[in-house]
């Protein structure tokens, strides 16, 4: 998914579940966040205490990377943060291949909401939020895993694409050749369609969907296509659907979180919102017109009713975020940090990475890391 459903869509979930701008903004900042945090880093303050950053994400060319050099990086990004387990099937590799809506991330869910009611004054607001990218990714990213593997390759000349537009046909097009030619020698760009999808999963030995760009996370693509191995068909996958299942599922987590905490306010329920959600989630547009569509919703009060403070609350930029990581060695002193907020998500992103990759999939049968 990307910032349209990661940020505003969030937003939106939780703020028509009862949760109050200021709770509902630290949630979807932390959501998107998990995207833009892409770096293990560190800053230091003159009394000698640290600010730990970890990576979260990385770019196209860290994944190149990581995939060649650092599988232990790889698993730590990754399979926590982007394409979690769903523990179907014998093989490992099957295991960890991501399901949408799967156990696991159901467990995680649910204890997430227990987790963070209990840290609710430190870094509950933004494990909401990490949990919130994870769980939704699990409606995009099934089907592959987030670790190199055969089982991620598919078969560049069997797409399928399904939409109204024409326009948007040959823009989604141009976007997967252009996605595609950054992995390619300058000297086989001409015969790019025979060999590009191949290449590009060998670039980033065939982690994650690098094999079908971002098809996954465009929220109005109904498309199929063809695994390399046993060239298994992948059927019709109808994002519309599967997303709008992942805003009632999401909206129904921060409706849970929101009384336990104590904090739930005036809500809808999801059956009243359910039209317009669709509606925006079948939009056929960019990620700036889509964010354009739920930004309009909600100030139209189309999906709850609108507090003054809204207008502020959307927007997104991780600057924001990298500023207070950057200005830690100019704060009074170090613990100062504790009480900003992307301390609070590396609290959260660290809880999150270590429970699963250290208590929930070793519960299950599934050691990675």
């Amino acid at each position: 998914m990307q910032e349209d459903m990661h940020y505003y869509g969030t937003y939106a979930m939780a703020r028509a579940a009862g949760l109050a701008v200021k709770h509902a903004r630290v949630i979807a900042y932390a959501a998107q966040y998990v995207d833009d945090a892409t770096a293990n880093n560190s800053e230091q303050h003159d009394d000698g205490g640290m600010l730990q950053a970890i990576a979260t994400a990385h770019t196209n060319a860290q994944a190149i990377r990581n995939a060649k050099r650092d599988l232990t990086e790889q698993r730590n990004v990754w399979v926590p943060f982007h394409f979690y387990p769903g523990n179907v099937g014998e093989s490992l590799s099957e295991k960890l291949q991501c399901q949408k809506d799967g156990q696991l991330a159901r467990i995680m869910v649910n204890n997430h909401i227990e987790h963070a009611v209990s840290v609710k004054e430190e870094y509950g607001l933004a494990l909401m939020g990490v949990m919130a990218h994870v769980y939704a990714d699990t409606f995009a990213h099934y089907g592959f895993s987030g670790v190199s593997s055969t089982r991620n390759k598919v078969r560049g000349d069997s797409f399928q694409l399904d939409v109204q537009s024409e326009d948007m046909k040959v823009y989604l097009e141009t976007k997967y050749s252009k996605f595609l030619k950054k992995y390619l020698p300058s000297f086989l760009v001409y015969n790019w369609r025979r060999i590009a999808s191949e290449t590009a999963e060998d670039a980033v030995g065939a982690l994650g969907h690098g094999g079908v760009a971002t098809f996954p996370d465009r929220p109005f693509l109904k498309w199929r296509f063809t695994y390399e191995k046993n060239n298994r068909d992948s059927g019709w996958r109808d994002n519309p659907a599967t997303y709008l299942e992942g805003a009632e599922k999401l909206h129904d987590a921060f409706s849970r979180f929101a009384g336990q905490a104590g904090i739930r306010a005036k809500s809808v329920d999801f059956a009243q919102i359910k039209g317009k959600v669709s509606a925006i989630i079948r939009l056929e547009a960019d990620m700036q017109g889509r964010i354009a569509a739920w930004k309009q919703a909600i100030l139209n009060q189309e999906l709850f009713e609108t507090d003054p403070q809204e207008q502020h609350a959307l927007s997104y930029t991780a600057h924001d975020w990298e500023q207070q990581k950057l200005q830690f060695p100019m704060l009074p002193n170090s613990q100062t940090v504790v009480g900003q907020e992307v301390y609070r998500f590396h609290q959260a992103a660290v809880y999150h990475r270590d429970y699963t990759m250290k208590q929930l999939l070793p519960r299950h049968g599934i050691v990675v890391l």
